[in-house]
């Protein structure tokens, strides 16, 4: 309500319209399909990292480093790297410190001498934690047409599944998007063309709650494609 509220504001404003920005569009590109991660029914095969919810509340992220048998853990601002060692099931991780054991979407935490902790795969968790170990730096999403928005390394913005673009697995590519500031302060603007279409992305620091899960965002998401307007949630990704 919030988001859709500041936007009826800022399309009232004299000379301040997030539709019509001064700057030429940047023009993108149509990319063959390929597999993209979700919204709630479509996600990435195989994900670089995970996310755990933990009994005692904790949040944790893991990511298996490759070729190195080390699995990086995060926790808070915490971020420790762990060996891994045998184990007679499932995937062990462990040094003087800390124990990580996993089998599936299930797995145990212990932070030495305290006791062990059990923690349960969350898919929205797991899909941030990829999403931060491909660099992405913010990820939004809605439902009804589904769509995905991602934006890094860098100023890379990806678009997915919006308006004239087909499904989630139709891509269009802006590989160096500058973001601009958005009529809100604190808000975030993209223009761009692709495909003879014009998009614009707005960015609001706004709480936003998924119509399709219910699920909470710290920031709300509005897209628009030739006049087509779409609304959504997203997060911001600290590296």
């Amino acid at each position: 309500m919030r988001a859709a509220l500041l936007l009826a504001v800022v399309a009232s404003l004299p000379g301040c319209h997030w539709l019509r920005p001064a700057q030429p569009a940047v023009q993108g590109t149509l990319l063959a399909p390929k597999a993209v991660a979700d919204t709630a029914a479509n996600m990435q095969p195989r994900l670089l990292a995970e996310g755990w919810r933990c009994e005692d509340g904790r949040i944790l992220g893991t990511r298996v480093l490759p070729g190195l048998k080390t699995v990086e853990l995060r926790i808070d601002n915490l971020r420790r790297i762990v060996p891994q060692v045998a184990s007679a099931s499932g995937t062990r991780f462990e040094d003087p410190d800390w124990l990580f054991w996993n089998r599936g979407a299930q797995a145990m935490l212990q932070r030495k001498p305290g006791p062990p902790v059990y923690c349960n795969e969350v898919r929205a968790l797991s899909l941030v934690e990829d999403a931060r170990a491909r660099g992405i730096t913010f990820r939004g999403q809605g439902g009804i047409p589904g769509w995905l928005l991602e934006v890094g390394p860098d100023n890379r913005v990806v678009l997915s599944g919006a308006p004239g673009n087909g499904t989630l697995d139709d891509r269009l590519e802006w590989p160096d998007l500058a973001p601009a500031p958005g009529p809100v302060y604190g808000s975030t603007r993209y223009t761009a063309q692709a495909g003879g279409r014009r998009h614009v992305i707005l960015v609001l620091p706004d709480p936003c709650v998924d119509e399709l899960s219910g699920a909470r965002f710290p920031s709300a998401v509005l897209v628009e494609v030739d006049g087509r307007r779409m609304r959504g949630c997203g997060t911001p990704i600290a590296p």
